[in-house]
């Protein structure tokens, strides 16, 4: 794809038809060693405000539950998709996509048998994710051990219950097993919001299937490189790399300067 404009310059060619779609945690959002205490920062908020009354299409994709993200993202003209586009708003109301409200039971069972055997594990964080259910041990004292300890138990879970388990950086997330994930989420944003250019920025294995999805229609894909914690794949199929959230946060500011009118 060489030889074609820079993702900021093809957005801002024609903003009324461009699309932008962001990853929170670790591109909007510093990563913290806490998940619960990770905030939108101000400027960004600013600018993510800005670049949705210029561009057709402004979305926030995470992994994490939809309504974490609208009282983080409280930017007016944003859309919000949570648990990967498991979960949406329609008629400004929050709901769960047909296919995984089946396995909701499942996740809370194996919600609550995570939670029991992580008690006794200082570090280890359980994450109640309304359709899905994470395990975090980015504040265990020795890492490999828990990772280790995380990855037993949820594979147990996972052949027992038939959740998938779904890797990402220091931590093991249970969901259901349907045909649902970044990739199918931001081919349907592209279909319905009709956009030319656009992009999608992430950080984690769960953003590949979009970062891939939005490179096979054209568009760019955006990742931030958290180094020794980034799989070398999101580093293949990136047509540009951010060094962290705070040079991402200057490209978006420069962007929302270019595609104003």
């Amino acid at each position: 794809m060489s030889g074609r404009p820079s993702a900021a310059a093809a957005l801002a060619a024609d903003p009324a038809r461009a699309g932008l779609i962001c990853d929170f945690d670790g591109v909007l959002a510093p990563i913290v060693a806490d998940p619960t205490a990770s905030a939108l920062p101000q400027a960004v908020a600013t600018t993510l405000g800005a670049l949705a009354r210029r561009l057709a299409l402004v979305a926030v994709l995470s992994g994490r539950p939809l309504e974490f993200l609208r009282e983080r993202v409280p930017v007016p003209g944003v859309q919000l998709l949570g648990s990967y586009g498991m979960e949406r708003y329609r008629d400004d109301r929050p709901y769960v996509v047909p296919a995984a409200r089946g396995w909701l039971q499942s996740v809370r069972e194996a919600n609550a048998e995570l939670a029991g055997h992580f008690a006794r594990w200082p570090g280890v964080r359980v994450e109640d994710k309304a359709v899905s259910v994470a395990v975090h041990w980015r504040q265990a004292r020795d890492q490999d051990a828990a990772a280790t300890e995380v990855r037993r138990v949820t594979s147990s879970i996972a052949a027992t219950t038939g959740l998938r388990i779904e890797p990402g950086k220091l931590v093991e997330e249970l969901r259901p097993p349907i045909d649902i994930d970044k990739g199918s989420t931001i081919a349907e944003l592209l279909s319905d919001n009709n956009v030319g250019a656009a992009a999608y920025a992430g950080d984690d294995v769960g953003d590949l299937p979009a970062l891939e999805v939005i490179r096979a229609a054209g568009g760019y894909a955006l990742v931030v490189d958290h180094r020794d914690e980034t799989d070398p794949r999101l580093l293949e199929v990136a047509d540009q790399v951010f060094p962290d959230t705070v040079a991402f946060a200057h490209w978006l500011a420069s962007l929302a300067e270019s595609a104003k009118a």
